[in-house]
């Protein structure tokens, strides 16, 4: 009988390691949202975005394709605005005479999208970096730029 115990509990043990498992969450489950920081988007990397050594919306002329960059036929949609918020921030703040106009709103949502806690699964940097489908590469992992991108995946809340 001792014998038969030992096997049974060998066969379990050998087995169930090998048996694929999942956890149920149960019906209360709730994925925490992520809200990245919006101030910090609007002083720091929509300027960035747009700088001209970036040029992401409207690209470069002979290294990108015509009308294939972010101002027109992506996915990354961002909206071509003047007198960006950045103007009136104060750091990495918005300054008492900030306004938020509507494609601001819709240039931050739209990144927030492609933004992630960890940075290195955030379409945001790793896109521009060329390590994911992108027409060019836009800055190098050591950039300022990318360290922007990086610093804004720690300026978040949760709601």
């Amino acid at each position: 009988m001792l014998a038969f115990a030992l096997l049974v509990g060998l066969v379990l043990t050998t087995t169930s390691c090998s048996v694929p498992t999942s956890v149920n969450p149960g019906s209360d489950f709730v994925q925490e949202d992520v809200i990245f920081d919006d101030e910090f988007y609007y002083c720091r990397v929509e300027p960035m975005l747009f700088a001209p050594s970036q040029s992401c919306g409207a690209g470069v002329a002979g290294k990108d394709p015509v009308n294939g960059c972010h101002f027109s036929v992506t996915k990354f949609r961002l909206t071509d605005y003047t007198e960006l918020v950045a103007t009136s921030c104060v750091g990495d703040a918005l300054g008492p005479t900030s306004a938020v106009t509507m494609a601001a709103q819709q240039n931050y949502t739209a990144a927030q999208a492609r933004m992630k806690r960890d940075p290195q699964l955030a379409a945001l940097l790793q896109r521009p970096l060329g390590h994911a489908q992108h027409p060019r590469q836009i800055f190098t992992e050591n950039s300022a730029e990318a360290d922007v991108i990086r610093q804004w995946a720690t300026q978040f809340s949760s709601q």
